[in-house]
């Protein structure tokens, strides 16, 4: 049975789950930390949930973490690393403790004695998909603002040095929060289709990150003004995220729509994501000492980025957490 998946998923309460502690009440939690966006909004919590269906999984278990090897090896799959690098063939993905140990072809890495062997021939791996934005949240990760909110609203964030984005419609606002110091770009520009190349060499040296919220366009003139722009940015390399209050792979179809590439998309996806989080150290791409968080395809995602959705096994923290797909 092959796995389609149509929302994101991610491991900040992988730990709870997976012990069986019950999540927080959830108005009580609220009622402590905030909750979505106040009248000038101010994000007053982020960061990633696990899907329900995951801790289902593991409830049906018996609600048991279950006993895995400390080290795994996936031997012969095609690792796509999230890099925008070139896919590595006849590969071998070593896993340690919850962390990528080493990644490399078969020829030049050996499969160390210890690892229990998973036959990856056939296969994909990717890094999970990084959800910049997602609906019900768990812990503070980011502040987003509005051009007009003042000084004081930004100031935490600038001086934490933690991602500070700004909602923007206007090429004059996005000019303007430039200055102001934020990290990053919620939504697109889209009353204009006329950026200066400078500007968006300076978004570009600045690293500053878009996210552009495509899905929630829903005016068509303004949408194609914001897929044009989209591109323009990613041809000029200002990184695109993927972010969704809602269906993140839908999200993920419209940058490729906008003109984005299937492996520009993937990195979009995931390592683009966690840079937006300021959490590359960690995760977004396969690379020794990250995270392992980690989906096996049945299909190729650079040659059709809807290949994302062919799920066989997902891994959240070197930790399996579904079934394998053929039984």
């Amino acid at each position: 049975m092959r796995f389609a998946f149509r929302a994101a998923f991610d491991v900040a309460d992988y730990a709870a789950i997976s012990s069986c502690h019950p999540p927080p009440n959830r108005a009580a939690r609220d009622a402590r930390l905030g909750s979505g966006y106040d009248s000038r909004l101010i994000l007053r919590k982020s960061g990633q949930r696990a899907l329900p269906w995951i801790g289902l999984a593991l409830l049906l278990a018996g609600c048991k973490p279950l006993e895995q090897p400390a080290v795994i090896s996936i031997v012969g799959a095609v690792v796509i690393d999230g890099t925008g690098g070139p896919p590595i063939s006849d590969s071998v993905l070593t896993i340690e403790n919850g962390r990528i140990r080493a990644v490399g072809t078969r020829a030049s890495l050996p499969v160390p004695p210890e690892a229990e062997k998973i036959d990856g021939a056939g296969k994909f791996v990717t890094p999970s998909p990084v959800n910049v934005l997602p609906s019900g949240s768990a812990t503070p990760a980011y502040t987003v603002v509005r051009p007009g909110d003042p000084d004081s609203l930004l100031d935490p964030a600038r001086q934490d040095r933690t991602p500070l984005f700004a909602a923007v419609s206007s090429l004059t606002d996005a000019r303007t929060m430039v200055d102001r110091g934020v990290t990053g770009f919620l939504h697109m520009i889209r009353d204009t289709d006329s950026i200066d190349p400078a500007f968006i060499a300076r978004l570009r040296d600045l690293r500053i990150v878009f996210i552009p919220l495509l899905a929630e366009e829903r005016n068509p003139a303004l949408m194609a003004v914001a897929k044009r722009n989209t591109r323009r940015l990613a041809e000029g390399g200002v990184a695109m995220a993927a972010g969704s209050r809602g269906d993140l792979y839908g999200e993920i179809d419209l940058l490729a729509e906008a003109g984005l590439s299937p492996a520009e998309v993937l990195v979009a996806a995931t390592r683009n994501g966690a840079a937006a989080l300021h959490q590359l150290d960690q995760r977004g791409t396969l690379e020794p000492g990250k995270r392992a968080d980690l989906l096996v395809l049945s299909a190729n995602p650079d040659e059709d980025i809807r290949n994302l959705q062919k799920v066989d096994r997902v891994m959240l923290a070197g930790q399996w957490v579904t079934p394998p797909a053929h039984r």
